[in-house]
């Protein structure tokens, strides 16, 4: 605990970071108020609530990447099966949701290392392609498997009924629905850093990811990490997909529904980075839900605001293709698209022969 609770240069110039960018979140939240009116808080509070949800899938996702190198298309139905084994507990065996969430966890953990062991440890060594191929395989039947056992009607978790708080006309603030999803959310971002900076495993995962044949020579039992990173991303999964049945409906599609959105949350904040998925989750449900009242004149802003959260992974892929968080390439110098830009306007002094000396000529 001494360890975690001490403060290093590194630490404390990313507590800097944080507090600068809070404060011009804070600057511009308090822009758009003026313009907007108190309701921007009420589309702020949505947004920090779909933000801690795509943050806990996106932080799953990536430890998944990190270690086996694929995209995991079956990510969001794996969401939606964690979601329905906690309806199961809450409903049929008349338990609470927390303990159908903590059924779920474990349940979701055990289909993840089922999965590994059964497929994917078979497609060891053969490139991207199968397994990701496999994962939509994977996808494909436990969304069938749902509606088949489940079929397609939509269900309402078992919650205490708790009123929403009205704060002034136009904002309120519900305790479940609100405050219980951003403090899940904040719980595991604080797990999974603890997790990756602190514990034997998490160094091992960090180690694996980066390099699995150095992890291997060192001594590393790089089996057991990939099966402690499929248990991690898939009790993650779990727990996203709960807290969507939380704020919505639970129906087969509830994952599938906002697998771009995770996606895209860890295309930006930087795929590979647990951190820059943080980041890129806090930004992708920002700018959906803060969008809407920018939106209005076009009439149904709603069905619109899907598409921001694309248009900033495009901007961010033009500026910075790494991600806010990840590493860039060592043979990046700048960004192509600002490259292009500085070359048109004259460039930078000495750019023809540092081309002309990397060619070899």
């Amino acid at each position: 605990m001494r360890e975690v609770l001490r403060f290093t240069p590194r630490s404390r110039r990313q507590l800097l970071r944080a507090l600068i960018v809070t404060t011009i979140f804070v600057i511009f939240l308090a822009a758009l108020a003026t313009l907007f009116g108190i309701t921007i808080l009420q589309y702020t509070l949505a947004g920090f609530r779909l933000s801690s949800i795509v943050i806990v899938a996106a932080i799953g996702l990536t430890v998944i990447y990190g270690i086996r190198g694929f995209a995991n298309f079956a990510y969001g139905d794996l969401m939606t099966l964690g979601a329905y084994v906690a309806l199961f507990v809450n409903m049929n065996m008349a338990l609470s949701l927390v303990w159908g969430a903590i059924v779920s966890f474990v349940v979701l953990a055990l289909v993840g290392i089922l999965l590994e062991v059964l497929i994917f440890a078979r497609l060891e060594g053969r490139g991207p392609v199968p397994p990701i191929v496999a994962s939509v395989g994977v996808g494909l039947i436990v969304q069938n498997g749902i509606r088949a056992v489940a079929t397609t009607q939509q269900w309402i978790f078992r919650v205490p009924f708790i009123p929403e708080i009205p704060i002034v006309p136009g904002l309120g603030f519900h305790w479940i629905r609100d405050l219980g999803t951003v403090a899940v959310g904040l719980a595991f971002m604080i797990s999974v850093h603890i997790l990756l900076t602190y514990t034997n495993l998490g160094k091992a995962m960090r180690a694996t990811a980066d390099n699995l044949e150095l992890a291997k020579a060192t001594g590393i039992d790089t089996k057991l990490v990939t099966y402690a990173a499929w248990a991690v991303s898939c009790s993650f999964a779990s727990t996203a997909g709960v807290l969507l049945g939380l704020i919505g409906v639970v129906s087969p599609v509830i994952g599938f529904n906002v697998l771009l959105l995770v996606f895209a949350a860890v295309i930006v904040g930087g795929i590979g980075s647990p951190y820059g998925a943080v980041l890129g989750g806090l930004v992708i449900g920002l700018s959906q839900e803060m969008s809407v009242p920018l939106l209005l004149g076009l009439g149904a802003s709603s069905a619109y605001k899907v598409a921001i959260p694309f248009i900033v992974m495009i901007a961010v892929l033009i500026l910075r293709p790494w991600g806010i968080a990840g590493r860039p390439p060592p043979f990046a110098r700048r960004v192509f698209f600002i490259e292009k830009i500085l070359d048109a306007i004259g460039g930078r002094p000495g750019a023809a022969q540092d081309a002309e000396r990397e060619s070899g000529g």
